[in-house]
């Protein structure tokens, strides 16, 4: 299978699961609506918000990792497939977060959830660039293995701190698509080094 085909149904179940996390909100129905009724769904909102620009960090660090794969083989159809499979667990988890915002067990699921997805996410990564065993794109792999592992442990403190703290918690959970997001010329610089290595000219 050649990368495209790979890139594009996984460009599928990306845009399924990030358009699931809406289908959760609605106004309920047969009650008059009035600011008490809109201000109940601001907890789901949050979530949502939340759990889309996280949905989108995921795909755009999927995108990347696909560059830098070589041949497209069974392990790395499976390994995606297990990532996609959390992938799409994500609106399940965001829902039951949204509904109880000030509950630690959903917290925990929600936390879980995005865990597992960083850590399908290291598996794609670690599959797609085996064939770099030695110079700047190996020490690349390394180096993205170590970032791809360390919103676990946020993942892990946030779940923690929901016993004490639902708002530090839930802070912890969006500083890491903070993280990406925002121009970070250490990450960007390492990246554009890669991307020259391997013979890609980066893009904006």
């Amino acid at each position: 299978m050649n990368r495209q085909r790979l890139e594009a149904f996984s460009d599928g179940v990306f845009a399924v699961a990030i358009t699931l996390l809406i289908l959760d909100i609605h106004v309920p129905r047969g009650d008059p609506l009035t600011w008490a009724v809109l201000a109940s769904l601001l907890p789901s909102v949050l979530v949502f918000v939340l759990s889309f620009v996280l949905v989108g960090v995921y795909w755009v660090a999927h995108h990347t990792m696909l560059i830098f794969a070589g041949a497209v083989g069974r392990r790395l159809l499976w390994t995606n497939i297990g990532l996609l499979l959390v992938i799409v667990f994500i609106p399940l988890s965001a829902a039951t977060l949204g509904d109880h915002p000030e509950s630690p067990e959903a917290l925990v699921v929600y936390g879980a959830n995005l865990s597992l997805a960083n850590v399908a996410g290291l598996g794609v990564w670690l599959q797609a660039t085996r064939h770099h065993r030695a110079g700047p794109i190996a020490a690349y792999r390394r180096f993205v293995a170590r970032v791809h592992a360390t919103p676990i442990l946020v993942y892990a403190a946030g779940a923690a701190t929901g016993f004490v703290s639902v708002p530090v918690a839930l802070v912890l959970y969006a500083a890491v698509p903070v993280f990406f997001i925002l121009p970070n010329p250490w990450l960007d610089r390492r990246t554009v080094q890669a991307l020259a290595a391997l013979g890609e000219t980066p893009r904006d």
